[in-house]
């Protein structure tokens, strides 16, 4: 290359590939030297984009969540000061326990996550006096509080690592937040839909379990009043009789927003009756690949639930102990799905999985049996 630059005064040459030549040697230098430079800036400028919407979403959240506060507030406060009292309990945490010695963790964890439920009740009873405890308003205003937690929290981690980006001039750091903003966005989008969602009191798609087994229940029955006695802290257990076998149906309470204490209401079953629970039908929705189709079904065995993993424990101990196999049915959906207003594909499966669920206790089950039927999920706008 050195002997050709030298040659160029020498030989005949185009003046337009040369400006070329002279600006292709140009950008080779400044990759050399400032490419690093040149890609940190793009990052930058990605999340920065990134953060103005996330900072749209989280303001909009805020001004949702005010409004479903307002209803319920104190008549003499003004905006201002509720907003503030809001935005100082978004930030609010649970910290997990030790697990360096994992024996006993389970009791432990449920003790915090039963403190955290009384504080997020105890906060909703202080910002919004003039709604009942309980009451199935309260509930969807503590579901609206905790989605506008997540959006608040992406928004506020993407802000802190692009900080701390610049700060410390790290390319790297940028870099990574860069090539996921786009999961990032999806991720709170989804939180931010919810929250409308959860102010609305729409029924989510997380709700197909209380819906399939309300559904069950009615259509054996043919009534639409049975019985629903409150076996643990917002989860009811109905007792239904099908084809010569006795069918415990358990389910968060609704319509408020609750997932309920499924796991210790089914404990408390498989203590009572003992070995006389011949099988455990769990109905749950669950997390789709992205080719499956959405509201699809899966048919399985184990405890289908979510969460953090206290209710499975319980499900999983109580069955083990007196041998009492679990089948599960899962509805296939996407985080996006299963925490917005339900989809028209996800209600059109309520029906097939209804039937499953008569099928697997004829095949399954003698006559004379006792079975537990529960449905796994959110009861916000799903009523006994």
């Amino acid at each position: 290359m050195i002997v050709q630059l030298m040659q160029l005064g020498q030989t005949e040459t185009d003046p337009l590939g040369l400006i070329f030549q002279l600006l292709w040697f140009l950008l080779i230098f400044m990759s050399m030297f400032y490419g690093t430079k040149l890609q940190a800036y793009r990052s930058r400028k990605e999340i920065e984009s990134g953060l103005a919407k996330l900072k749209k979403w989280d303001d909009e959240c805020k001004q949702i969540l005010l409004s479903n506060f307002r209803k319920y507030a104190d008549k003499k406060e003004n905006d201002k000061d509720l907003m503030l009292k809001l935005e100082n309990f978004l930030t609010f945490v649970t910290i997990s326990p030790v697990s360096l010695d994992p024996y006993g963790i389970i009791p432990k964890i449920d003790q915090i996550i039963n403190v955290r439920d009384s504080r997020f009740k105890e906060e909703v009873k202080r910002l919004a006096p003039n709604v009942e405890p309980g009451d199935p308003d309260a509930q969807n205003l503590e579901n609206t509080l905790e989605a506008v937690m997540a959006v608040d929290f992406v928004y506020r981690l993407v802000k802190h690592f692009l900080i701390l980006g610049k700060k410390s001039k790290s390319y790297i750091i940028l870099m990574q937040i860069s090539m996921q903003m786009s999961i990032i966005l999806a991720l709170a989008k989804t939180y931010y839909n919810a929250t409308k969602a959860f102010a609305e009191g729409s029924p989510i798609g997380d709700a197909l379990g209380p819906m399939v087994v309300g559904t069950f229940v009615r259509d054996v029955t043919g009534r639409d009043d049975t019985e629903a006695i409150e076996i643990a802290k917002e989860t009811i257990v109905q007792v239904v009789n099908f084809e010569d076998r006795t069918v415990y149906v358990v389910r968060a309470k609704g319509p408020g927003g609750t997932v309920g204490k499924p796991g210790t209401a089914i404990k408390k079953l498989v203590e009572e009756h003992g070995k006389s629970i011949s099988r455990i039908i769990m109905i749950d929705a669950g997390l789709k690949l992205s080719g499956d189709k959405t509201g699809s079904i899966a048919i399985g065995v184990g405890a289908a639930i979510g969460g953090i993993g206290v209710e499975k424990f319980y499900i999983e101990q109580s069955s083990t102990n007196k041998a009492i196999p679990i089948d599960a049915l899962i509805c296939r959906q996407s985080l996006e799905n299963a925490i917005t207003t339900m989809s028209r594909s996800i209600t059109q499966s309520v029906h097939p999985i209804v039937e499953k669920i008569k099928m697997g206790i004829r095949k399954r089950t003698e006559k004379g049996a006792k079975i537990i039927v529960a449905g796994i999920g959110n009861t916000i706008g799903i009523g006994v």
